[in-house]
């Protein structure tokens, strides 16, 4: 999978390649005969190539050059790492994107980040975001592949492809950690998050057994278990619901300590009804 980075990295080669436009191009080499053809079908029909206007008209000053259009420069740049998305700005916008959402002008990018120009109905324009506040794109045929201020006010919108992994989630905040002053919610089979992972630390702690999952966030069938074993060692309902009642006795019953007491001549049914004593006590019955 590549990273936000390596999609940056691959983006900035257009540029410190005085790559060109031309509209439709994902950074071919743009010759005299292209562009002679490209003129030839504009002038021919300038109605139906009206796209590429600008192209016909300025493309000239790209021949010799590598060239892109701007959402030709974001599909070139992710293809070079295998992933494939959709031509067009819109469509990337509505298609190949994990996260998205509005850019404001406090807000922080994750290296290779996409942004967009545009309104809510519709993205024209496409830049990637390189890095130092500064978005790499494809801007037109007059300028080619130029730089611009992230915060410029013509980015609107950013967005993270799919298939790409970044060093963060714009807006996307941790959940905080519980207060131990709190109220701490009802849990059950199912939940996640920060309060499931406190209390999975107390059961440990306190020396129930959670297997290779540990204190997870994740409420499944291994903390079900330890749950209910833990309500039945210290007088619970055994319901494997982590409610008020369960979760007093968690914060107050001690950390475990384990000692080992052997008592000779000692029955079987003796040691279990002294075991049954100390709650979280069990017997080991030593082999013959």
């Amino acid at each position: 999978m590549a990273t936000g980075n390596e999609i940056a990295k691959t983006t900035l080669e257009a540029y410190e390649c005085n790559g060109g436009y031309i509209w439709g191009q994902q950074g071919a080499e743009w010759t005299a005969a292209k562009q002679a053809n490209l003129e030839k079908k504009y002038k021919a029909d300038p109605e139906g190539m009206v796209n590429y206007k600008g192209s016909a008209t300025y493309g000239k000053q790209w021949i010799g050059h590598r060239v892109w259009d701007c959402a030709g420069l974001s599909r070139w740049a992710a293809a070079q790492h295998g992933i494939a998305i959709h031509s067009g700005s819109n469509l990337i916008w509505q298609c190949d994107l994990s996260h998205k959402g509005k850019l404001t002008s406090s807000m922080d990018l994750p290296v290779g980040a996409q942004v967009f120009t545009g309104t809510d109905e519709k993205k024209p324009h496409i830049g990637t975001y390189t890095g130092d506040g500064i978005v790499t794109e494809a801007s037109g045929a007059r300028v080619g592949v130029i730089q611009s201020k992230v915060h410029d006010k013509k980015w609107k919108y950013w967005g993270l492809e799919k298939g790409v992994t970044y060093d963060f989630i714009p807006d996307e905040k941790p959940e905080p950690e519980p207060d131990p002053g709190d109220k701490k919610p009802v849990l059950r089979k199912g939940d996640s998050g920060p309060y499931v992972t406190l209390a999975q630390t107390q059961l440990i702690q306190r020396g129930y057994d959670l297997g290779i999952w540990g204190a997870d966030g994740k409420f499944g069938q291994k903390t079900f278990d330890a749950v209910v074993a833990f309500q039945r060692d210290w007088g619970l309902v055994q319901d494997g619901i982590i409610g008020p009642r369960t979760w007093e006795m968690l914060s107050s019953t001690p950390v475990k300590v384990t000692y080992k007491v052997t008592v000779p001549g000692l029955s079987l049914h003796d040691a279990e009804a002294l075991a049954a004593l100390y709650p979280g006590s069990r017997v080991e019955k030593e082999a013959e």
